[in-house]
């Protein structure tokens, strides 16, 4: 099925193919942008290597080397990975990896985004005459270096306000604080063997890794990690209750960790392998939504703040092993996981005229085994075909298990009921299949494509128990069973096209389409809920993405695209009694149809006005419309037919500027300004308005090198919301509006090569008047640390 272009994305799709069509850009590298390589005489162990340790061995390191390639000895660098060679020796201007440590082209940056930060200009050039020098690598390494870092800290932080709030915004407790920061030990015992140990140890949030590696031997990775994420106890604001703002004066918090253990085995023409262990964990009390009632003056609103006890426990047993046959690069990895989980909430219901307590106690256990294993095959077979394949295959045995009461804190006689679930199992196998190729390039254009098909089979069954308690009566249980079957077929493909031809421009263009059809049976038999239900569903997705990114100049470069999402989906509903025997009108059962239509635009420029000023201006803007259809349904629930039930409009801006005015002294920061709206059907219902609102932040930093061993450093980060909906009247006044600033500053000083000191302090305001002002607060913090190398 295809659609027109709606209204709202024709012109922005107009001005999109406008500019495609005048665009004259750069397909291929333009190598005027690389820094110039540095003249000095390259000592790899000196120059190179800690640039390599810094950016680029997490990645293409001894273990599962990204693309195949690996930078941890010079053999493997030379050769290059599956995407050809990345170093020419003599040659760093043509040599890839140069090209992609400095942004050329800027998709393929190395390291990508969230993976490292971007090497510096002085880093490319001492990469580009390391290389123009002939690539060496240290002939030897030394013997028994140790190289020593401990950093020990000490902070203060006196909060004034809502001490909760403060500590779920910036996971730390007021008050004083202190330990080590950071500490690492690394020792050569031995030219091919390397020992490290780091971590750091700070209240509430400990780390501790060893690493033990013997080149083209094997390593052994171990540590442990527990940090802790604080919870605001708080429930909602309503401005005529007393008080407005009810709290649990409870410190929630959950500890957070993992302990791990990891074998491998790197020998040459062997397969690479990795035997593994994982423990994680969670445990203690977060605030949930799931907000209890408060009664005042007839009124009653879900404001009662809640909370959730979760004991949360996985054991994950991996085995990971690759190898390369005649060409073809091979992988097979199985992960087993023991997973269990319980939880514990209460909701609570207040009524003050009678100083009554009443609520719900629910509690939930949770256990399960589930073991996947996947096959990965890829090969290069000539200079314009690369082929994968895989396979994944899951199997999971999980039963779990609840019950709710009714709880009763006041005393007074009051109707109470009970569930229990003791016995639900359920039970799903899946298999994926995926293949995909990558084509080109063949003068400048590039196509890839792939198929991926998925099958689920799941199956659930329940028994549960229904008890009804009046004083000193008991009511019977009613047994219930509960059955539920679910299958799934899914076939996705994806196709993308590049052109690099015209000069200085790349066009882009990629395709993904889905189907999806499902099975699902569901059947409750007891009580006074039954129903029979069978629903038939599919579905079909289109995403397609156009755009290109061209640089004229050597101080600008302009990107946009174009994107459609459109998610259309079909509900058969064959069967439907509730209860068993007599036609049922429930939910979900007379949901018809469901799309949603989605155009996204976004542009970015970026400009290099001069060699101290460059800046990036970016707009995106994501429109969205959601139909639903439905058969009538009487009692005003729906009238039936296609309605619009939903539209959502997004505009994101946003401006970066670098500026570097003279050596000493540099300056960043960024701008965004976003501007959202919700509208839904709301069926005569005064309480459901728009959601719209405002989104701003700003984060600014400077440093000032005061001389040789000083440098003084401040930064600055604003944002303001304001989407408060006040639907007093016939509702909560529900949505949000704060301010939030945080202003730091402080100095660094070097003493020698081996000693720096860092003092810093920081002043943090909180400002939310949707809560009533409850939330508030404003703190300071004064933070030092002291940082000891030797080598």
């Amino acid at each position: 099925m295809t659609y027109p272009l709606s209204s709202r994305s024709g012109p922005a799709l107009f001005l999109l193919l406008l500019t495609l069509s005048i665009a004259a850009t750069a397909a291929e590298a333009d190598l005027s942008k690389l820094p110039p390589p540095a003249t000095n005489h390259i000592d790899f162990s000196r120059d190179i290597q800690p640039i390599f340790n810094q950016s680029c061995l997490r990645c293409h390191g001894p273990e599962k080397p990204k693309s195949h390639f690996r930078l941890d000895n010079r053999d493997s660098a030379i050769k290059g990975g599956e995407n050809g060679v990345d170093i020419l020796p003599g040659n760093s201007a043509k040599s890839p990896l140069v090209q992609f440590v400095a942004g050329l082209p800027e998709e393929m940056q190395m390291p990508p985004a969230g993976k490292g930060n971007p090497l510096t200009p002085g880093q490319i050039a001492l990469l580009r005459a390391w290389i123009d020098q002939g690539a060496m690598w240290s002939s030897t390494a030394p013997t028994n270096t140790l190289a020593f870092t401990f950093s020990p800290t000490l902070r203060f932080i006196t909060v004034n306000g809502n001490e909760q709030q403060f500590r779920e915004h910036y996971w730390q407790r007021e008050g004083w604080n202190g330990g080590v920061e950071q500490f690492e030990l690394t020792e050569q015992v031995k030219p091919d063997t390397k020992v490290m140990t780091l971590g750091h140890v700070l209240q509430d949030d400990y780390r501790l890794e060893l690493s033990v590696q013997k080149d083209e031997v094997g390593f052994v990775h171990t540590g442990w990690e527990q940090y802790r994420k604080y919870y605001s106890d708080t429930g909602g604001f309503y401005p005529t209750f007393t008080p407005q703002v009810f709290s649990l004066d409870r410190d929630l918090h959950l500890d957070i960790g993992r302990a791990w253990i990891d074998f491998g085995l790197t020998l040459p023409n062997w397969p690479q392998m990795v035997l593994g262990y994982e423990y994680q964990y969670k445990n203690g009390n977060k605030s949930t939504l799931e907000w209890g009632d408060i009664v005042q003056g007839g009124i009653d609103r879900k404001i009662a703040p809640a909370s959730q006890y979760q004991n949360e426990r996985t054991h994950i047993i991996k085995f990971d092993l690759s190898y390369d046959i005649q060409g073809i690069q091979l992988e097979d990895n199985f992960r087993g996981e023991f997973y269990s989980l319980r939880t514990h909430d209460t909701n609570v219901i207040f009524f003050p005229a009678v100083s009554t307590f009443q609520g719900e106690s629910v509690s939930e256990g949770y256990h399960h085994f589930q073991g996947a294993n996947t096959l990965h095959a890829e090969k290069q077979f000539n200079d314009w075909l690369f082929g994968s394949a895989g396979y994944l295959y899951s199997h999971l045995n999980a039963d779990a298990s609840f019950s709710v009461d009714t709880i009763n804190l006041s005393g007074i006689a009051l109707p109470q009921h009970r569930w229990r679930g003791p016995d639900i199992t359920l039970e799903r196998e899946s298999q994926v299949f995926n293949l995909s190729t990558l084509l080109g390039p063949w003068d400048g254009l590039t196509l890839s494509a792939g198929v991926q098909n998925e099958y689920t089979r799941q199956k659930g069954f329940g028994n549960d128990n229904f008890d009804e308690i009046f004083g000193a009566n008991f009511f019977f249980p009613v047994p219930v069973t509960t059955t539920s079957d679910l299958d799934t077929a899914l076939v996705e493909e994806n196709i993308g096209v590049r052109y690099t031809k015209i000069p200085f421009t790349a066009l882009f263009a990629d395709a993904r389409l889905r189907q999806e059809s499902i099975g699902q049976f569901e059947e409750e038999k007891g009580g006074d809920q039954e129903f029979l239900r069978k629903t038939d569903f599919s579905s079909q997705l289109y995403d397609i993405r156009t755009g290109f990114n061209t640089s004229p100049w050597p101080w600008v470069s302009f990107t946009a695209q174009f994107r459609r999402y459109d998610d259309n989906s079909h509900y058969n509903n064959t069967l439907d009694q509730q209860p068993i025997g007599f036609p049922g009108i429930g939910y979900s059962a007379f949901i018809r149809a469901r799309d949603l239509l989605t155009d996204e635009v976004e542009t970015k420029i970026a400009l290099r006005v001069t060699s101290w000023f460059r800046t990036t201006l970016s707009y995106r803007m994501l429109s969205s419309d959601y139909h639903t259809t439905t058969d009538p349904v009487p009692f005003g629930i729906s009238p039936g037919g296609t309605l619009l039930a939903g539209h959502s409009d997004d505009h994101i801006y946003s401006l970066g500027a670098t500026v570097t005015p003279f050596q000493r002294l540099y300056l960043s920061g960024t701008f965004s300004y976003q501007n959202s709206s919700t509208v839904t059907a709301n069926n005569g219902d005064p309480s459901i308005v728009p959601y719209r609102g405002d989104i701003y932040s700003v984060l600014a930093n400077a440093t000032y090198v005061l001389s040789q061993a000083t440098d003084i450093f401040a930064t600055y980060s604003f944002s303001y919301a304001d989407y408060a909906q006040n639907n007093f009247v016939a509702g909560l006044p529900v949505g949000i509006r704060y301010q939030q600033h945080v202003i730091q500053g402080g100095l660094l000083r070097r003493f020698g090569k081996n000693l720096s000191a860092k003092l810093q302090y920081a002043y943090f305001l909180y400002d939310e008047p949707t809560s009533g002002t409850f939330n508030n607060y404003n703190a300071q913090g004064i933070f030092a640390t002291l940082t000891y190398r030797f080598q």
